[in-house]
């Protein structure tokens, strides 16, 4: 029988009612957990067990908070420790309802990235691999629009600023900017507060005198990026201490890697890597 993707939620700590995406695969060598980016949503990376058919890999997405099927405030947070109470409340749920192994690979996209990384240092017993694809480790606005959201901090911290991310700087491919623009589940605003919060922990990532953890990492960055900062997570590849830890780089390729014009050429890729995690 060909697996399928399994559909269903699961409550965190603090009773939030989060969905998720799982798709089972039996006696399979890898689970990967998965973490989109800023106002995207799980039904986005069912096409990961698709495009890498034949690996024997299990994967398993869920919508951050505030995000596609989700509850919670749309674009907004009380702080970002609640993204990392999520994942480990979702760590759990597989355990418990589907009971994956003690290790898995931890897959993060964009603001997913930065969630990863700072999950994995917390917790970095479980996690036998980290993969970061474009990761969110630094913003791009001036200071300025970084001024200008102190103010907003003090006198309208719900603030919402629209359309953060265009959908012309995620890919050259027509296709997916124009299934991007039409996704009635893509959140198209982020709250001043939130954006403070995603700041923050950057920041604190910034400042730890040592970057280690203890499991492989692999970058993926893409060479034309226009979303994130990608010095910024050059400067972090380059601090990171782990056992082992590699950089692959797209050029010509925009943020969004896995959705681009020559995208198997990605998925290949990332095939290759998660065969030869141990």
């Amino acid at each position: 029988m060909t697996p399928q993707w399994i559909h269903d939620h699961f409550r965190s700590g603090d009773g939030t009612k989060i969905f998720y995406r799982f798709y089972p695969l039996p006696d399979a060598r890898h689970t990967v957990i998965m973490l989109h980016g800023y106002g995207e949503h799980s039904n986005r990376y069912e096409k990961f067990s698709e495009r890498m058919k034949g690996l024997s890999a299990q994967f398993a997405v869920m919508d951050f908070r505030g995000m596609g099927r989700s509850e919670g405030a749309r674009g907004d947070i009380e702080s970002f420790e609640d993204h990392l109470r999520d994942v480990t409340a979702f760590v759990e749920h597989l355990r418990t309802r589907y009971a994956i192994p003690r290790q898995f690979i931890l897959f993060g996209h964009s603001m997913g990235g930065l969630v990863a990384v700072c999950w994995a240092l917390e917790n970095p017993g479980p996690v036998k691999m980290l993969i970061l694809s474009a990761p969110f480790l630094g913003l791009r606005f001036s200071r300025a629009i970084r001024f200008l959201n102190a103010l907003m901090l003090v006198f309208a911290p719900r603030f919402i600023y629209r359309d953060p991310v265009r959908a012309r700087n995620l890919s050259h491919d027509p296709a997916e900017i124009e299934s991007y623009r039409k996704d009635p589940l893509i959140l198209r605003h982020i709250s001043a507060r939130l954006l403070k919060e995603i700041a923050r922990r950057m920041e604190m990532l910034r400042k730890q005198p040592i970057l280690s953890i203890p499991c492989r990492v692999h970058m993926i960055v893409s060479g034309e990026e226009r979303v994130v900062d990608p010095q910024a997570s050059r400067r972090f590849f380059d601090r990171l201490v782990a056992p082992r830890k590699d950089r692959t780089c797209f050029e010509g390729f925009y943020h969004e890697i896995f959705n681009e014009q020559d995208q198997q050429k990605a998925f290949n890729v990332l095939k290759t890597i998660i065969e030869d995690c141990v």
